[in-house]
């Protein structure tokens, strides 16, 4: 199972990132292999753009610190679900959610968006077309 966790480093110590879309790092995590990548979260648009591609290649679970109503709406589908982990590091959260520790969101914890305001030529509409660049993508093995 993959699992994708927002950080504040590129490491299995780093702690979860207080606010999921704005995570320094995303920590992509193999349940069955126990390795794992870090990509620099270079989203400077801020439209989740990143998002929809970890979705395409299969991720389960997203496990965050915050996380916002643009962003939930993105990854919270049938197929993959968001789980809460705060003031705990990335081993931690993948550690407690394979103990099934960690509580599964229904909703957002924040009610806006940060870089999505009230006053957007959009409305709240959001394009998500575009590809992630790859810059900064770390390989570990645990």
């Amino acid at each position: 199972m993959l699992i994708l966790i927002g950080s504040d480093g590129n490491k299995l110590e780093s702690p979860i990132a207080k606010r999921f879309g704005h995570a320094n790092y995303f920590i992509l995590y193999n349940t069955e292999t126990k390795s794992f990548e870090a990509f620099e979260n270079i989203d400077e648009g801020h439209n989740h753009e990143n998002l929809q591609q970890f979705l395409d290649k299969g991720f389960e679970a997203f496990i965050v610190g915050n996380i916002g109503p643009h962003a939930f709406e993105i990854i919270n589908t049938p197929k993959c679900k968001v789980y809460l982990a705060r003031k705990m590091s990335v081993q931690e959260a993948v550690d407690k959610y394979l103990k099934g520790e960690l509580k599964q969101l229904t909703e957002p914890t924040a009610k806006h968006s940060i870089g999505h305001g009230k006053d957007e030529e959009h409305h709240g509409k959001h394009h998500h077309d575009g590809e992630h660049r790859g810059r900064g993508k770390h390989n570990h093995d645990e």
